[in-house]
């Protein structure tokens, strides 16, 4: 764990953040690192998730739940953004593995064709043990650095936020039938959740 923390420490002084720095703003930071956009969309995830990342094209997509607190939504993106900064394998089989259990009765080539997605979607379903641990750490770190924003209000996603949201909505009622989730609220962890309540399908 000591080496893990030094590791996560070091590549904080790398990102040479400023003294004062907001969540799009790490988003920019992040995005610089990575070589990619990396856009935020608040949404209603019904108590399946708390956070998820998909990957298209044009950037990272980091979905996060409206409906609880600011510091919650900063602990949520704070995970996914760690994912992105320790450069956690992306396998397009994960995609693939996480879309059969979310919608059985889809031919899988064709949905991810038609959300546009590529290799990040549902990363957490092949993450081992020690790349959570990882992630949680760098995220805890990052904490103590970045000021949770404003809590959002919610108004209608535009343009491919959007498109992603309305794709993300029969999966994540197939996933809510299944559970037997409440109809809203956020995740509060448990099976098919990591500790900050992320996508681990």
């Amino acid at each position: 764990m000591g080496q893990m923390r030094r590791r996560c420490k070091q590549l904080i002084k790398e990102l040479a953040l400023p003294a004062a720095i907001d969540l799009r703003g790490m988003c920019d930071v992040v995005a610089a690192r990575v070589a990619r956009p990396v856009h935020l969309v608040p949404m209603s995830l019904g108590g399946v998730v708390s956070g998820m990342t998909a990957v298209t094209d044009d950037g990272y997509w980091v979905f996060y739940e409206l409906k609880t607190s600011p510091w919650h939504q900063a602990h949520i993106v704070l995970h996914e953004l760690s994912h992105l900064l320790l450069g956690h394998a992306q396998d397009p089989t994960v995609t693939e593995d996480a879309l059969k259990l979310w919608t059985p009765s889809v031919d899988v080539a064709t949905a991810m064709r038609r959300m546009g997605l590529t290799m990040g979607f549902a990363r957490h379903h092949g993450y081992d043990n020690l790349a959570e641990r990882e992630t949680e750490v760098l995220g805890t770190l990052l904490m103590g650095r970045v000021a949770p924003s404003a809590a959002e209000r919610e108004l209608p996603l535009e343009g491919q936020a959007a498109e992603l949201a309305a794709a993300l909505g029969p999966a994540l009622q197939h996933i809510r039938r299944q559970q037997g989730a409440p109809a809203g609220g956020a995740a509060s962890g448990g099976a098919g959740a990591d500790a900050d309540g992320g996508s681990r399908v």
